[in-house]
């Protein structure tokens, strides 16, 4: 445990310090469940000895969001790699955005995956996580900044 760093999400993608760490040790890893294969491999590859200031600066840079997005997205590819691996092919948006938002330690493969995560409160109404980054996702708002 880290202490209040394991409390703070990172960037747009609200990604978690130790999770990032988790990230990166899982691209390099091929006995990993979670490896998504050797053409990822340096994807995140440091550029200078400092690599805990040089995460920092890469999920925290409110200018540049390539890194945050890029984490992100080698994320849900090692879940999909390790639901693929477990026999459980996922592809699901609402799946996928619960596993995201319930990070790697929760991600156990079966063949019912639920929607959940996060409550998340919108007027008078309840939503998980996965719900509604599904609902989002299938409806048309941003689809001119964000095209599917």
């Amino acid at each position: 445990y880290s202490g209040s760093q394991t409390q703070f999400s990172w960037g747009v993608m609200g990604m978690k310090e130790d999770t990032a760490i988790l990230v990166e040790q899982y691209l390099k890893d091929p006995s990993s469940p979670f490896y998504p294969g050797a053409e990822y491999e340096h994807l995140l590859d440091f550029q200078t000895d400092d690599i805990k200031g040089e995460r920092f600066a890469r999920m925290t840079d409110q200018h540049n969001h390539y890194w945050s997005y890029l984490y992100a997205g080698l994320y849900l590819k090692q879940i999909q790699a390790q639901w693929k691996n477990a026999g459980y092919p996922i592809s699901d948006v609402a799946i996928l955005s619960t596993l995201y938002n319930i990070g790697f330690s929760h991600s156990n493969p079966n063949p019912t995956p639920q929607i959940g995560g996060a409550a998340i409160r919108a007027g008078n109404q309840t939503y998980s996580f996965g719900g509604l980054a599904a609902d989002f996702y299938n409806s048309d708002l941003l689809v001119d900044v964000f095209p599917k």
